[in-house]
């Protein structure tokens, strides 16, 4: 009777923590099929903002104004401010790179293995955004296990490279 309990409750810890894991996988997979979709539609514009979210981090990182901007009080509104103001520098970085870098050779058609390599580096992106320039835990907390990939500076480093070396492949 003993073993049955602590076989009951060692399979409720594995559901607890399949949960967790797969309401991360069912968060990033939407995230996917966004960007994925807007990458079939779109491949200057989403390889744009692959570029630019480089500069457009760096800039954030150095803005010493972020938190006298906040307007909004309270967790999630402070957050969502500083997304707005991320995205202050994110957006004409991306209207910069697409007119000025992007040239008649990039126009061809986007098939879907290649967007889903677009909307993977994008995936990505947000996730080096979550871990390594602004935490949005006010509005998903990944499990440990998505955590553990983006714990240290040298993953983050790492992890960084994936979308140029993902975009460099396709």
């Amino acid at each position: 009777m003993a073993t049955t309990s602590v076989i009951a409750s060692q399979l409720l810890k594995s559901v607890k923590i399949g949960s967790i894991v797969t309401s991360d996988i069912l968060v990033l997979a939407v995230i996917f099929i966004i960007f994925f979709a807007y990458a079939l539609f779109s491949k200057d514009r989403i390889i744009s903002f692959i570029l630019a979210f480089y500069p457009a981090a760096y800039l954030f990182k150095l803005f010493p104004y972020v938190n006298t901007l906040v307007v909004l009080s309270g967790d999630r509104a402070i957050l969502i401010n500083k997304i707005v103001i991320f995205l202050i520098f994110l957006i004409p970085t991306s209207i910069v790179v697409n007119r000025y870098i992007f040239s008649e050779s990039f126009h061809r058609s986007t098939g879907m293995f290649r967007s889903g390599g677009y909307a993977l580096a994008f995936v990505i992106e947000i996730l080096i955004f979550y871990y390594s320039i602004l935490s949005l835990a006010a509005i998903y907390a990944f499990s440990p296990a998505i955590s553990s990939l983006f714990s240290t500076p040298d993953r983050i480093f790492w992890w960084s490279l994936a979308p140029l070396l993902i975009m460099s492949v396709f």
